[in-house]
């Protein structure tokens, strides 16, 4: 027989968007970004981090590690690593780099496919048509491994009689010392979207610039066209955001030099990861997921009118997009006008749209189709080091959230409990109630190790407590395949104070066999009766 062993409930509590008391600029769905006020006196907030997907190529000479309490840090840009700032031995470098397609099979930090998934499971492959140039691309050094940093992609993808046009923004992230043979890559992300190109002279390439902050040098780069709607943008050239079909499905396929490591998260349905590391311990990553709807939430305030706690997250030297360059400097905070872009993963990211609530909308001022994945930053909240071979990717968070928590469910010993945290309003921009989604991918040896699972096949079923306290149950899912354990919940609302998912596990139990007892037994031949103590009638006889 089996039996049934409960296991850990997962608790997934919700932010709800209250308030309302900031208006929102008339714009379409897809190229929204709210542009900066060019009157001083006015805080502006995003969680919009669609402008985090599209960074242009740029490597810097810094000191390393950079310290942003150093006076008179410097920084410079180089265009490769025999620039003449990037030769100073008390400097190393950062960097981040676009990648390109593969041009031979040998060649790794590059794109070998990008396609889309069809009915029948076959791809249609999309053809590599150019990469826009950006002024802070820049050239590779392959003696420590740094990859070239390329612009950012255009694909085409011929879809029935149609073409339709991607760009494609592969980057990573890195850093080296001078003590090190190769770089140190820490960082990959990876987004697509469809786009429609189109010529102007309003259009520049961005530029990749050492800002003055508080501190000393920061990095920057423009933002401009992305305000315009651009998802990626070259001089006189800018490709338009459009809006992904929610039904498809499209794969990615990344060589890469470097393992990723830990965890990622990022805007994508139905997602499946596959990871083949070879002998030289250069990876093939293979993404197959679909895009996800989700809402931008964003608006601004007169810094007079903000509350105290709210003025505490942004003090003299604040990033983010300025009126002007004096903005990042000026320490009169009542006359800058700055749009601060916040983290939309991690407890900072959830902090601050708790701070903002009174003076956000609890409906979406616009939403966006996006497929995404970037690495997790920060400490997580568990602790894999003790399990066997915890190295490479551990697992992979997708959410259709405004904010959420940068990382997998945080076990609580106490409560025997895992949790999650997500954010968004109650409404989309049409006045729809909002519903969410949250899929958790996670390697199934790491799973059984910090949760203690056992090798046993494990379910789930995930219960809803509305807000009247009517329970509810979500769509769910949970499989295991291929060396990964899929988690799915979808269809609550973010007015829900609180998802719990039950992990209920089967473990195989061999039966005992009941050792057979005499008792009186009635048995008859014929017409003869007779009332025996045994387990059996004697011979002849059959039992009444």
């Amino acid at each position: 027989m089996r039996i049934k062993k409960s296991l850990p409930i997962v608790a997934l509590s919700i932010i709800g968007l209250l308030g309302n008391s900031i208006a929102w600029a008339d714009s379409s769905e897809e190229s929204y970004y709210p542009d900066v006020k060019h009157e001083p006196g006015w805080m502006g907030i995003t969680f919009d981090n669609s402008i985090s997907l599209v960074e242009p190529s740029r490597l810097f000479a810094q000191l390393i590690p950079h310290s942003g309490d150093a006076q008179g840090q410097k920084m410079f840009v180089c265009t490769s690593t025999k620039d003449a700032p990037c030769q100073d031995p008390a400097y190393g470098y950062t960097f981040h780099s676009n990648l390109t397609e593969c041009s031979t099979p040998s060649q790794n930090d590059c794109i070998q496919e990008f396609g889309k998934v069809n009915a029948d499971g076959s791809i249609t492959d999309a053809v590599h048509t150019t990469d826009y140039v950006n002024n802070g691309n820049f050239t590779g050094d392959p003696a420590i491994g740094l990859p070239d940093g390329h612009g950012p992609n255009i694909w085409t993808l011929k879809d029935g009689s149609n073409n339709q046009t991607y760009a494609v923004n592969i980057g990573l992230d890195g850093d080296w010392i001078r003590s090190q043979s190769k770089v140190n890559i820490y960082g990959f992300s990876a987004s697509i979207q469809p786009v429609k190109e189109v010529m102007g002279p309003e259009y520049h390439a961005p530029r990749v610039t050492i800002v003055k902050r508080s501190f000393g040098d920061g990095p920057g780069w423009d933002t401009m066209a992305l305000i315009k709607g651009c998802q990626i943008y070259e001089e006189g050239k800018c490709a338009l955001r459009q809006s992904f079909d929610l039904n498809s499905n499209y794969v990615l396929k990344v060589r890469l030099s470097q393992p990723i490591n830990g965890w990622l998260h990022g805007r994508m349905n139905s997602a499946n990861f596959d990871l083949k590391t070879n002998p030289d311990n250069s990876v093939l990553l293979t993404i197959t997921a679909k895009p996800l709807a989700v809402p931008m939430v964003n608006g601004w305030a007169k810094w007079t009118d903000l509350p105290e706690n709210i003025k505490a997250l942004y003090p003299v030297g604040t990033g983010g997009t300025g009126g002007s360059l004096d903005d990042f400097v000026t320490k009169d905070l009542a006359k800058r006008t700055l749009l601060t872009q916040s983290q939309v993963a991690g407890q900072q990211a959830i902090n601050e749209m708790n701070a903002w609530l009174p003076l956000l909308s609890n409906k979406a001022n616009n939403m966006k189709t996006l497929w995404s994945a970037r690495t997790m930053n920060g400490q997580l909240p568990i602790d894999t080091s003790k399990c066997p071979n915890s190295g490479g990717l551990t697992g992979i968070v997708g959410t259709n959230a405004a904010v959420y928590s940068d990382g997998p469910p945080a076990f609580d010993p106490s409560t025997s409990s895992l949790n999650y945290t997500v954010g968004a309003p109650h409404f989309d921009s049409a006045g729809t109630v909002f519903n969410g989604f949250y899929q958790l991918n996670l390697r199934s040896d790491i799973a059984r190790c910090i949760y203690g699972f056992s090798k046993a096949p494990i379910s789930a079923k995930v219960e809803i407590a509305s807000s009247d306290g009517t329970p509810r149950v979500a769509v769910t899912s949970l499989t295991e395949k291929n060396g990964w354990l899929n988690l799915t919940a979808a269809g609550f609302e973010f007015s829900t104070p609180k998802i719990s998912v039950k992990l209920q596990q089967e473990s195989t139990v061999v039966a005992i066999p009941e050792k057979a007892v005499a008792k009186k037994i009635t048995c008859v031949k014929g017409k003869v009766s007779k009332v025996v103590t045994s387990t059996t009638c004697p011979a002849g006889y059959k039992k009444k």
